[in-house]
Order: C-alpha cells, then structure tokens, then sequence
C-alpha cells in the first residue's frame, strides 16, 4: 500500500474526466459496460433498473453511512458481494489486480475502509467499458479510454512507487 501523494490528492479533488450531470452518465453509457463506483452512483443504476458491469461501494457517502434506502438497495442486489479492505487514501498493485478480475468477469465489490480510489484502477484499465464515480455535490464524473490524462496519472503512480503491469 502507498499513501496517495499531495499532488495527486490535490488532483483528485478535481474530476478526473467529464463531469455530468447522473441523467447525461446514464445516458452515455446505453450499450457499454458500466464500472460505478461509488454508493450513489451504483444506487442510481440500480433505481433505473440497470446493472452495473461492475459495482463498487463502501456503504458510506462523504464518510457516513449511506441512508437506509440506499444500503438496502444495494444489498438487495448484492447479497454476497465479494469483500475486500482499502484504507482511506491509500493506493496498492493489489487494487489492480483486483480491478482487472473484476473488469474480466463483472460482479459487485464491498470495499471495507474506503472505496472512491477504486476509480483509479480502473479507469487505467478499461478498453471500452466505462468508470463512473461520484463527484460529491456536483455530479458525476466519466471516465473513458481517451478522455483523461492516463499517462500523467500512471507517472504519478510511478512516482509513489506503485509500479503497474496492464
């Protein structure tokens, strides 16, 4: 695990792709495979009926606990998702690997800790598949091969000395 750096926390606080509003995502994504992450975002799929290919979530939104409404959502659909831990603010190879099991076979991911890192890996890692995450308070954020800084993000990766395989 590497702690993510200044500058790169100091980027992540601004959206990494385009940012839309949920409707505009939504309607972006008909026909591609949808990796969420994020509660809300994949609470949001689900209300509209679609499935993500992938979804990610913790069960807390800005550090809280996600309302009942939305916790029960989610666990009606993902009784048994598969689990794994993250610290808050830290980086791993680990989360790659799991990113690209999960980019290879779809399912639902329980992150115990803290799960908006996860967007990372995996927008590093999509072909044609589509990240969406939460953009807290103002939206949602796209990320697709093509529309962000892939080689600046996987220097900084570098530079934290998280040395990545795809």
């Amino acid at each position: 695990m590497a702690q993510i750096s200044d500058r790169l926390r100091a980027r992540l606080k601004k959206p990494l792709g385009e940012l839309v509003p949920f409707a505009e995502a939504a309607k972006r994504c008909r026909g591609r495979r949808v990796i969420a992450v994020g509660d809300e975002i994949v609470f949001n799929f689900l209300e509209l009926g679609k499935i993500p290919f992938v979804s990610v979530f913790d069960l807390k939104t800005l550090r809280k606990s996600v309302a009942p409404k939305i916790k029960g959502k989610i666990l009606e659909f993902y009784p048994n998702p598969q689990r794994t831990e993250k610290p808050a603010g830290e980086l791993s190879v680990e989360m790659f690997g799991i990113a690209k099991l999960f980019l290879e076979k779809g399912g639902a991911l329980y992150v115990e800790g803290e799960e908006d890192l996860f967007a990372l890996p995996f927008a590093l890692l999509v072909h044609e598949e589509i990240v969406i995450y939460g953009q807290p308070g103002q939206g949602c954020v796209i990320l697709e091969k093509g529309n962000f800084e892939k080689k600046e993000l996987e220097k900084e990766l570098k530079e934290m000395g998280l040395v990545l395989s795809h």
